[in-house]
């Protein structure tokens, strides 16, 4: 019997992809009282701004967004300078700091120790009662305490997502994106890390508090998102990176220890900005 091999498959028609990749940047080390960066943190913008507008870089910067908070603004500026681009601020893409906080810590301040909702114990979530054993998008708000407080301002942050991203060219049609320009783009947007979890969680369709109980963004941390073709007409967000800080490591420097993480009933050990526990 003989056989015949047969051809790889191919498509008829190969779309051309759009490619865009949203890079989400914590600012670096805070310095929260004057809303601007520490010494460290002003070391960790330069090696950022050195890895962004690298020679070697694979994908070079084309927009730049930024927060109009003023730690952002700082560790952008270094970035607009080696990539001879102007940041656009986007109001939107502020910390959370005013949204409503853990209840039994209503009263803390941000940058003193405080638990804003993005620092909600993880087994807050992970016990939270359900039929299916996890919280789900729709579950999260009455099952999480305190997390209904927040919806209204989450969803909020979602249109405010779907309104940048559509005029970037990236039209939302439920959890998908309608591709609407084919150009190749890596924008980064200059945040926070509050802001980036919570945008996280709208791009890839995961419940907020899963987000926020199981992934934290490093300061002059880089998050890389790849608009995911797979037809000539849509995208998807897919995470090629998370909260890496490779750059630091290129420049011989450490995610710094925070002065405003202060001992509190999870720990005393120091730890960098945005840690709550453990840290090692």
């Amino acid at each position: 019997v003989l056989y015949r091999r047969r051809k790889a498959f191919r498509p008829s028609t190969i779309p051309t992809p759009a490619e865009m990749r949203l890079l989400i940047v914590r600012h670096a080390d805070p310095e929260y009282h004057g809303d601007t960066l520490t010494e460290h943190g002003r070391k960790e913008a330069v090696a950022l701004a050195t890895s962004l507008s690298s020679v070697d870089a694979p994908h070079k910067v084309s927009k730049i967004f930024v927060s109009p908070m003023g730690r952002a603004r700082d560790t952008a500026r270094f970035s607009e300078e080696a990539l001879n681009l102007t940041a656009q601020v986007e109001n939107w893409t502020k910390e959370l700091s005013d949204w409503p906080r853990i209840p039994e810590n209503a009263f803390e301040k941000p940058g003193i120790a405080g638990m804003s909702m993005w620092d909600i114990p993880s087994d807050a979530v992970r016990d939270a009662d359900s039929p299916s054993g996890s919280v789900t998008a729709s579950s999260q708000w009455e099952l999480v305490d305190g997390l209904a407080a927040v919806r209204t301002r989450y969803e909020e942050l979602c249109s405010n997502s779907d309104e940048f991203l559509g005029r970037l060219g990236y039209v939302r049609e439920g959890g998908k994106y309608r591709v609407m320009n084919k150009t190749r783009e890596v924008v980064a947007v200059f945040c926070h890390g509050g802001f980036g979890l919570t945008w996280l969680s709208h791009l890839l369709q995961i419940p907020v508090a899963t987000v926020w109980a199981s992934f934290w963004l490093a300061p002059s941390s880089v998050t890389t998102i790849l608009f995911d073709e797979r037809s000539s007409q849509y995208a998807t967000p897919r995470v090629i990176g998370l909260s890496d800080t490779g750059h630091l490591q290129v420049a011989g420097l450490s995610t710094a220890n925070s002065k405003y993480e202060k001992p509190n009933v999870y720990t005393s050990d120091p730890r960098p900005s945005g840690v709550k526990s453990n840290f090692y």
